[in-house]
C-alpha cells in the first residue's frame, strides 16, 4: 500500500504516526519546508516566555527514523483522476492519497484589502513584526486586534488582545486594545453555552480593560485605521488581523472544494472519496473553530477509517489554552457519548501547562496521541 500525504503540519505528521503505528505501508511525505513550527505557542514570542527554537524541529530527520520519506517540495498540481501529484521535485502516484496542507492563511490574508497595514498573528512573520511594533509603542498607542469575515478561528485573537494590553500595562504606557468578535454575543459567542461568553466578556472587558466590538469583521484596512463590517471606523496605530480561510489554491483547482471553499467528507472519517481522505484546516467537517487539536483529531479518525482500527472515533471539540502575559486561561467544549464537557476558568497555571504540552508536540514532531476529546 502506497501512501502519500501532503502536507507537515498537525494533521499530516498525526496521519503518518498512526499509520506507522499500526502498518508497515510506504509512506511518503511532500511538505514545502522540512523545519515545522509548532505555532500555537507562537504568542508567548510577545512576551520572551520563548525564543524560535523553542518552537522548531526537522521533521524529515523525525520521519527518517520510522522509515517514512519526506520530499522538501511545492504541490504544484493534484490529479485525482490518476492517482498522480506534480511537484517542484517530481510526480508521485499513490493508492491513498491524505491532503493536509492547512488553510491558505497566506494567500487568504493577501485578500484582504490594505493587508500591508497590518500584521498577521498566525506566522512567525506576522509575531515577530508585531513583537517589534508593541516594543515601540507610545503613550496613546491604540491596538486592534480583529478577524476577517467567516475567519473559523478567533482564540489566537483573543490572546493577541489580552498580551497587548499586558504589555502596555508593563511598559507603564497609556493605551487602548480593541478585540472585534465576530459573534454579537463577544469572546466564545460562537459556542451554545451563554454562560462562557459572558464570564470571558467580563474579564476581558472589566478585569483588563479591552474595548470588545461585538457582531462584526474586518473589511478593510487602511493606514491607521481599520474599517469593519458594519462600516464602523476604527483608529489603530497597531493591527493584527486573522483572514477566513479556505483550502489552498492548489486543492481549489483539483476540483476538490466546493462552494464553500473547502474540501466536503464524509464524517467522522475525513473521507473524501474511496481513496482520498482530507484532515486539518482545509476539511470542510472541521469544527467551525478550527484548532490544532481539532486538526490532529481528523487525522486520527481519517487513519481509523482507513486501517479499520478496532477503535472509537473522537469527536470534535474546542480546547483553547489562552496565553495573557501575568494571567492565562483556558476554555474546553465536548460535546461526546460521556456527555457534555464545558469549561472557562482564568488562571496563571494553564500557561505553564501549554508550554510542558507544545514542548511534548515539538520534540515528538505532533505524535501526541491523547487529545482530551470525548469520543462518538
Amino acid at each position: 500500500m502506497k501512501i502519500l500525504v501532503l502536507g507537515a503540519g498537525y494533521a499530516g505528521l498525526t496521519v503518518v504516526h498512526r499509520i506507522r503505528e499500526y502498518s508497515n505501508a510506504e509512506i511518503t511525505v511532500i511538505s514545502k519546508s522540512k523545519i515545522v513550527r509548532e505555532n500555537t505557542i507562537f504568542p508567548l514570542l510577545l512576551t520572551d516566555e520563548i525564543n524560535v527554537k523553542d518552537t522548531e524541529f526537522n521533521a524529515e530527520e523525525a520521519l527518517k527514523r520510522k522509515g517514512i520519506e519526506f520530499v522538501e517540495a511545492d504541490v504544484i498540481e493534484i490529479s485525482p483522476q490518476s492517482n498522480e501529484v506534480k511537484t517542484s521535485k517530481g510526480t508521485f502516484d499513490y493508492d491513498y492519497l491524505f491532503i493536509a496542507l492547512g488553510g491558505a492563511y497566506e494567500e487568504n490574508f493577501e485578500k484582504i484589502p490594505g493587508h500591508e497595514h497590518a500584521f498577521m498573528h498566525h506566522t512567525l512573520e506576522g509575531f515577530l513584526g508585531l513583537k517589534k511594533a508593541l516594543e515601540k509603542a507610545e503613550d496613546g498607542v491604540k491596538v486592534f486586534v480583529g478577524n476577517a469575515r467567516n475567519s473559523p478561528i478567533e482564540g489566537p485573537s483573543y490572546q493577541v488582545a489580552l498580551i497587548s494590553e499586558y504589555i502596555l500595562r508593563k511598559k507603564g504606557i497609556r493605551g487602548e486594545v480593541y478585540l472585534a468578535t465576530q459573534s454579537d454575543k463577544g469572546v466564545f459567542g460562537i459556542l451554545p453555552v451563554n454562560q462562557i461568553s459572558e464570564k470571558a466578556n467580563y474579564y476581558f472587558e472589566r478585569k483588563r480593560g479591552i474595548k470588545i466590538i461585538k457582531g462584526t469583521y474586518v473589511k478593510e484596512i487602511r493606514k491607521g485605521k481599520v474599517i469593519l463590517g458594519n462600516d464602523q471606523e476604527i483608529e489603530a496605530d497597531i493591527i493584527s488581523v486573522l483572514p477566513t480561510l479556505s483550502a489552498p489554491e492548489v486543492v481549489r483547482k483539483a476540483g476538490l472544494t466546493d462552494e464553500s471553499g473547502f474540501v466536503p467528507v464524509k464524517l467522522p472519517f475525513f473521507i473524501y472519496n474511496e481513496n482520498i481522505y482530507a484532515a486539518g484546516d482545509l476539511a470542510k467537517g472541521m469544527m467551525p473553530a478550527k484548532t490544532a487539536r481539532s486538526a490532529m483529531i481528523s487525522a486520527e479518525n481519517a487513519v481509523t477509517h482507513l486501517l479499520k482500527l478496532n477503535k472509537n472515533y473522537y469527536s470534535q471539540g474546542v480546547l483553547c489554552i489562552m496565553e495573557g502575559g501575568d494571567d492565562g486561561g483556558i476554555l474546553r467544549f465536548d460535546k461526546g457519548k460521556e456527555g457534555i464537557k464545558a469549561l472557562l476558568d482564568f488562571n496563571r497555571t494553564y500557561v505553564l501547562i501549554k508550554k510542558i504540552y507544545s514542548r511534548l508536540l515539538v520534540n515528538s514532531a505532533f505524535n501526541v496521541p491523547y487529545h482530551a476529546s470525548l469520543t462518538f
